[in-house]
């Protein structure tokens, strides 16, 4: 179970990330920078940390699955980028079946 737990932690982290760069964004934004208008970069940041998160969190994946030995690796992908949660819940699945399958075997 220790070793699930360090498998799901770096993406809990990612998620609390994201997380941030959310609605207390839009709130926190006016006290830490000036405020240049809706067409600045301060205004897209939050959708420039989403993407990277996305795009984190495929990599992240594949590089498990590949250590796991686990498949579906693809339709794990797809699913995390439009939304990471569901990718990781899909390899939580998958990681939890495959431990469940070793330690029957």
């Amino acid at each position: 179970m220790k070793d699930f737990i360090k498998k799901i932690n770096k993406y809990v982290i990612l998620m609390i990330v994201s997380s941030l760069f959310g609605m207390p964004w839009f709130y926190f934004r006016h006290l830490i920078f000036e405020y240049n208008g809706p067409d600045s970069i301060i205004e897209s940041i939050p959708t420039f940390v989403d993407y990277a998160i996305r795009l984190t969190v495929i990599i992240l994946l594949v590089i498990d699955f590949k250590t796991e030995n686990l498949k579906n690796v693809v339709l794990t992908c797809i699913a995390a980028f439009f939304f990471p949660l569901l990718g990781i819940v899909i390899f939580s699945i998958l990681l939890i079946e495959s431990n469940r399958q070793k330690t029957s075997a």
